[in-house]
């Protein structure tokens, strides 16, 4: 832990993993002195891993702002809050919003919407051209395998039966990317970023998650837009005429 008066800090595992130079006897500069980190913070993944903690006499002392900007206050229960609440807000002297722990960090989340935005973007752009690539895939199945259509008409199979079978082709072959995606992706898990907390101006450090749920809603997902990519395709083969598949053959 940081001894009071020293120019010392403590670094969340988070930062320590991200940032040179914020090891456990390394030394960082915040505002005009040099600190020494001599601990690490492990907050299980917690809004708190993205912070540094410092002695705050000597922190306010080196930007010369002598102010809290939050306070953190451990009530007894949910009457306490409520409590502190009303008694704030009757008091003119004071400014102060209260909010609940898991109520702040929400409001805090905020700064993440640009990065799921990117994320739903690329995401989309991605699918209309897989859904193109399955259709371009199946349109180059369907011309080469005619004479297959036509066998399988003469055979008896039904146009219906035709479309069904190109489609659970493009299915299968959908279900294959979004299996290989998830295991490209899975070298992820567990990689730290941060992005820039517009609220606070400050930085806010993140682990990218890869979880089963996340997988299984992609591999459906591709699943989706692969029977999607191969409905027009399907359609053609099963409009196919046994004549015309025969000449196209020959």
């Amino acid at each position: 832990m940081f001894r009071p008066g020293l120019r010392e800090v403590i670094v969340s595992r988070s930062i320590s993993r991200r940032f040179r130079g914020a090891k456990v006897g390394d030394s960082i500069k915040i505002g005009r002195s040099t600190w020494s980190v001599v601990g690490i913070l492990d907050a299980a993944r917690t809004a708190y891993d993205s912070e540094i903690w410092a002695d705050y006499n000597e922190i306010s002392g080196e930007f010369e702002r002598p102010i809290y900007s939050s306070l953190l206050v451990q009530c007894a229960d949910g009457a306490a809050m409520s409590a502190i609440r009303e008694k704030l807000a009757g008091d003119r002297r004071i400014q102060l919003d209260v909010f609940g722990q898991k109520e702040y960090f929400e409001t805090q989340a905020g700064s993440a919407a640009p990065i799921k935005v990117l994320g739903y973007l690329i995401a989309a752009i991605m699918a209309v051209g897989s859904s193109f690539a399955v259709m371009n895939t199946m349109y180059a199945a369907t011309a080469y395998r005619t004479r297959e259509i036509a066998t399988l008409r003469v055979l008896g199979f039904k146009r219906r039966n035709i479309m069904l079978s190109f489609m659970f082709e493009s299915l299968l072959l959908a279900l294959l990317g979004g299996v290989v995606g998830c295991l490209m992706a899975l070298p992820m898990n567990g990689v730290s970023s941060g992005t820039s907390n517009f609220n606070t101006f400050s930085e806010v450090a993140f682990d990218f998650r890869v979880t089963p749920q996340l997988m299984l809603e992609g591999i459906v997902f591709a699943a989706i837009m692969g029977t999607l990519g191969g409905l027009l395709p399907a359609r053609l083969a099963a409009k196919l005429t046994i004549v015309r598949a025969l000449r196209t053959e020959g």
